[in-house]
């Protein structure tokens, strides 16, 4: 899960040098969406991992949402860079900081996951 957020990363960072050229807009289109495509299956699975019985179908339907609302927002955030932002090549440079922050979301819930998060106590009523 982790490589493929990276992988995605970086050929959208890639990609920001590859906008001027035709040719090369179109071979890194193909491994935007070949990496893009990676980042699922190991987020569902891991999402499946976690929930349990019948919630299975419930944390998939929206772990799927999730994806459709990235592209929107995606569209969105895009379209709004390039009428209103720096233009067209800056999309995919800004678009890279979307995985690199899911890898370092994805990182601290490893890390919670495995113990080695902050603890916290709440005191409720003056008690501790």
């Amino acid at each position: 899960m982790l490589g493929s957020l990276l992988v995605l990363a970086t050929v959208l960072g890639l990609m920001t040098f590859a906008v001027h050229s035709r040719i090369a807009v179109v071979a890194f289109v193909g491994l935007l969406g070949a990496a893009a495509v990676a980042t699922v299956p190991p987020l569902q699975m891991w999402v499946l991992a976690k929930a349990e019985g019948a919630g299975q179908s419930l944390a998939s339907s929206f772990n799927i949402a999730a994806f459709n609302l990235g592209n929107a927002l995606g569209a969105l955030f895009g379209g709004a860079i390039i009428a209103y932002g720096p233009g067209l090549e800056a999309v995919p440079w800004i678009a890279a900081l979307i995985p690199i922050s899911a890898f370092v979301v994805a990182c601290l819930v490893l890390r919670l996951e495995n113990g080695h998060g902050p603890t916290v106590s709440i005191v409720c009523g003056g008690e501790a």
